[in-house]
């Protein structure tokens, strides 16, 4: 027997989007740091060739995450995934606080960048699988706010721990990025009180408790209530779409769907290249301009 679950679609927000607050950590571990005179010292002031290399070992990881967070979520669910994704960040983080050199600060970050290319993908799938229809778009919106906050707090932690030490001196930046560990592991803790997706459940043949899951958040319990009689014939007439159309990236093209698809792609596309992640990563080289 499991652990009871916690079923209040909030709380569920909650801890789940502590995954976007570790996008957020991540950013700002290192546009916090780079300025710092421990940072420049230790790691022999990058060039700017190196410090792109170093910012960017993120999104590299974030491309492994991404590509496997698909297959990973068919198979073990949307809960899950992101307890595995946790699993990376821990080992990444612990790489960081350990580096010895560029190279491992680099491979820090790309095993991070794994954990964020899953987590951000799962995160909304999970909320938008859990929420009623009215909710959805105000608890898929913390995901965002959660990564907001997360650049927040790192920034000031950051700040803070630059006064540790003298100017040679790594705890300063050990610190700060060892502060990493404390939302993974809030997110651990919390994992194991949700309950399964019920559009996962429903997917893999587990039609029972799906159905609880589904009653239990949406109504208290009740199987027959209409919402999740309603909730319950979109997910199996949604399911029986997709197994008509078969598996493959085809049916992204087909009928229509190639103007979704690319309209998708756009708005994320266009959101990297307006600038604002280079000013989030790089604001203090920007500020001393």
């Amino acid at each position: 027997m499991g652990l009871p679950k916690i079923y209040n679609t909030y709380f569920l927000a909650i801890i789940a989007t502590i995954g976007g607050m570790l996008f957020g950590f991540d950013i700002s571990s290192m546009s916090a740091i780079i300025g710092t005179e421990q940072y420049k010292w230790y790691f022999n002031n990058p060039s700017g060739v190196l410090q792109g290399a170093i910012g960017s070992a993120l999104a590299a990881g974030s491309v492994i995450g991404s590509l496997a967070a698909g297959p990973l979520s068919d198979k073990i669910g949307r809960r899950d995934s992101i307890f595995v994704a946790c699993i990376f960040w821990l080992i990444g983080t612990a790489v960081q606080v350990s580096v010895q050199n560029v190279g491992q600060l680099i491979a820090g970050r790309i095993i991070n960048g794994i954990t964020v290319g899953i987590t951000s993908s799962q995160v909304p799938v999970y909320l938008a699988e859990i929420a009623r229809k009215e909710k959805r778009g105000s608890l898929i919106i913390i995901q965002q706010l959660a990564i907001e906050w997360g650049i927040l707090f790192m920034f000031f932690i950051g700040y803070g721990a630059s006064f540790i030490g003298g100017p040679r001196t790594t705890t300063s930046f050990r610190f700060a990025w060892g502060t990493q560990f404390i939302p993974c592991v809030l997110l651990m803790v919390g994992i194991p009180f949700l309950p399964r997706s019920p559009r996962w459940l429903a997917k893999v043949g587990r039609k029972e408790e799906a159905i609880h899951n589904l009653a239990k958040i949406q109504a208290n319990g009740d199987t027959n209530d209409p919402l999740v009689v309603a909730e319950w014939e979109e997910i199996t007439t949604v399911l029986d779409a997709e197994r008509s159309a078969g598996p493959g990236w085809q049916k992204f093209l087909k009928r229509g769907m190639w103007k979704r698809t690319l309209a998708g792609m756009s708005v994320q596309a266009w959101q990297q290249m307006s600038g604002a992640n280079a000013m989030v990563y790089y604001v203090v080289y920007i500020f001393s301009m």
